[in-house]
């Protein structure tokens, strides 16, 4: 089951760690100085011409190193100032076994039990799998070269394995962001991907679990927490106020308020209702901590799933997209007026994808965000602040 993640966390994923690529500049500068008219002496002669072999020979070895790592040597062969054959890849289910341990105890830094290995000969691909349940670990090895290709791990650190510094930068980073109660850390919960594809090939998600919630990393930066709240901990006008908005939304329907959350991160400070029978939540509002402002509402179980046929699917999304702007504007203003305490008709629209509709307000300053369903029926709405506060 994957993993639901808090709903601050796109925001942090889009955060200082997003564009972090990096770009590799090499530059080699000869400089000769021909003196002309002057009559070179054989000894001098004889020192440049040493001076000169010398510097080939280096050039020569450099760019062998530049071609070794650029791969253009072919397979099984180091550069130098001779070629070198090395040891070829250990190809056998025993070998594939091998490397993939390798690259999860570096990666996770233990070794979960192995649990299988499947070879797809039609691509040349090796699928080997440690653990099981909640944390297990794949990687994928090209048979052919022995390469690893892609991986997904997740491990669980008991609290004697988890570093005290982290522990301490993280409460820290809590009461930074303005929270005051307690942690009690128990545990730790490392993950990590690697898709080559990817903007960020290798990326990291760790969570630090505890008892009151959750402090969660990504690519080994803070992104936030999520600080679980009991019912007495939050007022019943504003229990009130996150039911009549979700009602607003969708009806009048009922659905049993699951959990309470607060989200905190550099930018984030809110107060988030899950409404439904488990952590998976179909519907959920969300407010400012503390104004108690409402910023979102959304009902999941209003969504309908589009076809799994292309063909139709495509004629599903055209639909989407080819639904008057102004009827959905006059829909959604029932609801934003009430929800938010605006007039959504003097709104523009400024951006319309498949299924999602962006209204700005007349001074620019204010957003409204909308999602719809294949019947033009709105299931989430949010207000977004477009200037800086």
């Amino acid at each position: 089951m994957k993993e639901r993640e808090p709903e601050w966390y796109e925001e942090a994923r889009n955060g200082p760690f997003r564009d972090s690529r990096f770009t590799e500049a090499a530059a080699d500068k000869v400089i000769m100085r021909v003196r002309s008219g002057k009559q070179v002496p054989e000894r001098a002669s004889h020192k440049l011409r040493l001076s000169f072999i010398v510097a080939v020979v280096l050039l020569l070895a450099g760019a062998g190193m530049l071609l070794q790592q650029q791969g253009l040597l072919g397979e099984g062969r180091h550069a130098g100032l001779f070629y070198q054959k090395v040891k070829a890849p250990d190809l056998t289910d025993a070998g594939i076994r091998k490397t993939a341990e390798r690259i999860m105890q570096e990666q996770l830094g233990k070794k979960l039990p192995f649990a299988s290995l499947e070879r797809m000969e039609k691509i040349n691909q090796a699928v080997v799998v440690f653990g099981e349940g909640e944390f297990p670990c794949t990687i994928k090895i090209n048979t052919e070269t022995g390469q690893v290709t892609e991986w997904n791990m997740s491990a669980y650190y008991g609290l004697t394995e988890i570093d005290s510094k982290l522990i301490n930068e993280a409460i820290v980073k809590l009461r930074e962001n303005g929270y005051v109660g307690g942690f009690s850390v128990t545990g730790f919960k490392h993950s990590t991907y690697y898709y080559p594809e990817a903007e960020q090939a290798i990326q990291t998600r760790d969570i630090l679990l505890g008892k009151e919630g959750r402090i969660d990393y990504a690519n080994g930066l803070y992104a936030g927490a999520t600080i679980d709240l009991d019912e007495d901990e939050v007022s019943d006008d504003v229990i009130q106020k996150a039911d009549k908005a979700l009602k607003i939304l969708r009806g009048n329907r009922t659905d049993h308020l699951y959990k309470i959350t607060r989200g905190l991160a550099a930018k984030w400070d809110v107060i988030t209702f899950e409404y439904g029978d488990n952590e998976n939540g179909v519907c959920t509002v969300i407010m400012d901590y503390s104004t108690h402002e409402l910023l979102q509402v959304e009902d999941n179980s209003l969504y309908i799933e589009g076809s799994y046929d292309s063909g139709i699917r495509g004629e599903q999304d055209t639909k989407l997209l080819a639904m008057d702007n102004a009827k959905l504007q006059s829909s959604a203003a029932v609801i934003a007026d009430e929800l938010f305490g605006i007039r959504l008709e003097d709104y523009t629209v400024v951006n319309k994808t498949i299924g999602n509709i962006s209204f700005e307000s007349p001074s620019g300053d204010f957003r409204i965000n909308a999602a719809f369903n294949y019947e033009g029926v709105f299931y989430s709405m949010g207000r977004q602040i477009t200037t800086p506060e």
